[in-house]
């Protein structure tokens, strides 16, 4: 085994992503996007029999030139590190990126995004991919099982978790930080007393979505200054934690939209 196959298999995994504080993406637009965001890429990863595709050669090349070391993988050895249907052939291991609760000071009119307890990481990567489409300013993940460094997240989010300026703490130190920096709490629930429009909601804001099982902690249901609903009919008793999250970002989205007096469709809506 090649040192390059070694490390890419130490980070594939929840206990070798703890302990390294690594992960891998695989596929040319999640590389290149890293490359974009100026994520940390500690190493690259490709097969040569599979990387076929010009700009993947391109791009693999030129981040060779800028220093960033490469392994060249066997075929299969390769495509057992990826959940690809068709493997490109280039990947990368890069480093994770938290920042504290403490140095977060959220400025006005911004939104951030609390998840507690996402069991499926198909459902966190769709929840990330839309936080980047609505502008929100930060992630907040709550409690040690929430992984969006997991390979399906990353390739459910399509790229927008690089972007993504992301916070892991436990549920008192989040509520501590709401209280300290008056920032209003938007909890989801189906017997949430407001209609999700009804509710009036004052600045800065975060979105909390529990888990799809049981919904949000008592304990952050309770710190929850508003805990709305979204209307449904028929018989069933929920909706997709990913579709609730997808709703409720447009609301506070377009209601900062209203206020601002409306912004292009862009990624510099992010505040701070």
């Amino acid at each position: 085994m090649t040192q390059g196959s070694y490390i890419c298999g130490r980070c594939n995994s929840p206990q070798g992503r703890s302990r390294t504080g690594l992960y891998l993406i695989e596929g040319i637009r999640h590389v290149a996007r890293t490359a974009e965001e100026h994520a940390p890429i500690q190493s690259l990863f490709l097969s040569p029999a599979v990387l076929s595709n010009p700009f993947g050669k391109k791009l693999a090349r030129r981040l060779r030139q800028s220093g960033i070391p490469s392994a060249q993988l066997a075929p299969q050895l390769y495509r057992d590190l990826t959940l690809a249907a068709e493997p490109q052939g280039l990947g990368a291991v890069v480093r994770q990126q938290w920042f504290s609760i403490s140095d977060v000071r959220p400025p006005k009119g911004c939104v951030w995004l609390a998840v507690e307890s996402i069991d499926s990481p198909g459902n966190l990567g769709t929840i990330i991919r839309t936080a980047e489409a609505t502008g929100v300013t930060g992630i907040v993940v709550i409690g040690a099982n929430t992984d969006p460094y997991e390979p399906t997240a990353i390739r459910a989010g399509m790229g927008s978790l690089f972007s993504q300026r992301l916070v892991r703490c436990s549920a008192r130190e989040f509520t501590d930080w709401a209280r300290a920096f008056d920032v209003a709490l938007v909890g989801s629930s189906p017997t949430g007393l407001l209609d999700y429009r009804a509710f009036r909601c004052r600045w800065p804001a975060a979105l909390l979505i529990g888990s799809e099982k049981h919904g949000l902690s008592d304990q952050l249901a309770e710190a929850c200054d508003f805990m709305v609903r979204i209307p449904m009919v028929g018989r069933g008793d929920s909706i997709n934690a990913a579709v609730a999250a997808g709703i409720l970002l447009y609301e506070l989205f377009n209601r900062r939209r209203a206020l601002q007096g409306g912004y292009g469709e862009s990624s510099s809506v992010h505040a701070g």
